[in-house]
């Protein structure tokens, strides 16, 4: 039996599963099955529900769910020490779960103001953007770096606005030498997304191929851009290498994932719109884009003195035209 048929046939009879049916049947029995085809990782709301729910809400009946009950799972989840931030991941999956139930039929007296779960305040993320003097520092000091590929690697964030992932996972086949394009299979989103590389970061490609070789590394269509010479895989990451610069560099609050933020800071500064950005850093929304809209107010404020000028321009011609010629009563 085909899967849409197979839903279909288990929301023929839900107003008497309602009142007996648990979170833990709906969940396993509809919700995840739904998700294995739709989503990229659904193991991972799996995990967070069979850790996090199932011995709790999942055995409340969705008639018994109630505000109480949802809180008293937050509170549980508080005393723990587990993070807010990690918690909130379990609030998202938890709204969504009972809202997909409302919305097949299964949990009747869902109310929105009830049974959701506002996400906990965690306070803002403090965005680090790296000055051009603190990107020589740093560059310099990777340059001297022990790690084969790291001073490649951070120039390739910072020329490129790529996530360190994308970069870790890049594949040899996936660079466009001729057309200057890098595609990423697939991005955070889930969609692929194409990276424009600007001739710095084209000649950088070409001195990847150039260490891996005389490191004696394949640089074949299939091998990975950055592959550790020990293992002969990807690299998982280059935190450990990236946190001794730093800490030589005295940035100790410089994240890898920064590079990407100065990327973007760099692009606005210099005047490009933040809609450009957006696509430069593959955002989804342009609400992403917004966290670099602070870098624009400069930028701003000269192109709004284009119209100023215009009118001083305006004013000043009208004032020299009523002077060389007599002024004329305006027709009633």
């Amino acid at each position: 039996m085909r899967l849409s048929n197979w839903f279909k046939t288990k929301l023929t009879d839900t107003r008497e599963q309602s009142a007996t049916l648990t979170l833990n049947e709906f969940f396993y029995s509809e919700y995840y099955p739904h998700i294995l085809t739709r989503k990229e990782k659904p193991q991972y709301d799996e995990g967070i529900f069979r850790n996090h729910f199932h011995k709790t809400l999942g055995t409340k009946t969705f008639e018994s769910l109630n505000k109480k009950t949802l809180e008293q799972w937050l509170q549980n989840q508080l005393s723990t020490g587990i993070k807010k931030t990690t918690i909130n991941k379990h609030i998202c999956l938890i709204n969504k779960i009972l809202k997909t139930a409302s919305e097949w039929g299964q949990f009747e007296s869902f109310n929105s103001v009830v049974h959701n779960l506002n996400p906990l305040r965690t306070g803002q993320l403090t965005q680090r953007f790296l000055s051009e003097e603190e990107i020589a520092v740093v560059l310099e000091l990777c340059s001297h770096s022990k790690h084969p590929f790291l001073k490649y690697f951070v120039e390739l964030l910072l020329l490129t606005g790529a996530r360190s992932g994308e970069a870790s996972n890049a594949l040899w086949r996936d660079i466009d030498f001729t057309n200057a394009i890098w595609t990423v299979p697939k991005s955070k989103s889930g969609k692929t997304r194409f990276i424009y590389l600007n001739e710095p970061a084209l000649e950088l490609f070409v001195s990847i191929q150039k260490q891996a070789t005389d490191i004696g590394l394949s640089t074949s269509t299939n091998c990975p851009v950055f592959t550790n010479p020990h293992t002969q895989k990807p690299y998982k990451g280059f935190h450990l290498a990236w946190y001794e610069v730093r800490k030589a560099a005295g940035l100790d609050d410089v994240r890898i994932h920064d590079l990407r933020h100065t990327y973007a800071s760099l692009l606005v500064n210099k005047g490009v719109s933040l809609y450009e950005v957006q696509q430069l850093l593959g955002h989804s929304s342009p609400q992403m884009t917004q966290r670099y809209a602070h870098f624009a107010n400069k930028t701003l404020l000269t192109r709004s003195g284009i119209v100023g000028d215009l009118i001083v321009s305006a004013k000043r011609t009208a004032v020299q035209s009523a002077h060389s010629k007599e002024a004329r009563p305006l027709a009633v």
